[in-house]
């Protein structure tokens, strides 16, 4: 076995490790109803961005604000520095989702997560409360040892066209750095990683 095969499969065991807490933070999330759309929810979005916000701060991120711009929906800004000579890698995602629609269309509450078939049911369970599970299965998974920088950016209000998202953009623009910029793909041969700047 090599030294990357090595590492890879410590890293599968670590992902592994910590899925159940992240599975429990994705019901966490999508019991909040952070319906961007409905402004009677602005209570839930905000709700929804400072439950993001102590998920994020539970992996050890030393930087962790709830900010908006311009009176828009709020969005969540993490940080960890880069170590001396490494990259920062910027990770996206948003915490508002999509009107749930007549009660009818769904076998349960859609705001209360339910399991069936080893899949968790819930409006914004995949689109895109799960997009942080993802983000938060990584950054538990390399805890301290966390080879980059990471800039976490989870917005609130993607679903209705991130109209602030611009000049909130512009206003954090320091904060929101990263790089140097690298492009990285699965390949289908090895089913690893290729990357390039």
């Amino acid at each position: 076995m090599t030294a990357d095969q090595a590492g890879t499969g410590q890293l599968a065991a670590a992902v592994r490790r910590v899925l159940p807490s992240v599975r429990t933070g994705l019901k966490r999330l999508v019991r909040i109803p952070s319906v961007s759309a409905d402004p009677a929810a602005a209570a839930q979005l905000r709700a929804s961005a400072g439950e993001v916000a102590t998920l994020l701060r539970e992996t050890g991120l030393p930087e962790v604000d709830v900010l908006t711009a311009d009176g828009g929906q709020p969005a969540v800004l993490a940080r960890r520095p880069a170590p001396p000579g490494a990259p920062t890698v910027l990770l996206y995602a948003h915490h508002d989702v999509q009107p749930a629609g007549p009660p009818g269309d769904w076998l349960s509450d859609p705001f209360e997560p339910a399991e069936r078939g080893g899949r968790l049911y819930a409006r914004g369970a995949a689109d895109d409360k799960a997009g942080i599970a993802v983000h938060l299965a990584a950054l538990r998974a390399h805890g301290s040892a966390l080879p980059v920088g990471v800039t976490v950016l989870v917005e609130g209000e993607e679903e209705i066209g991130s109209p602030t998202i611009g000049r909130f953009l512009a206003r954090y623009a320091g904060r929101l750095r990263a790089g140097p910029m690298w492009w990285c793909w699965p390949t289908r041969r090895t089913g690893r990683w290729a990357c390039r700047r």
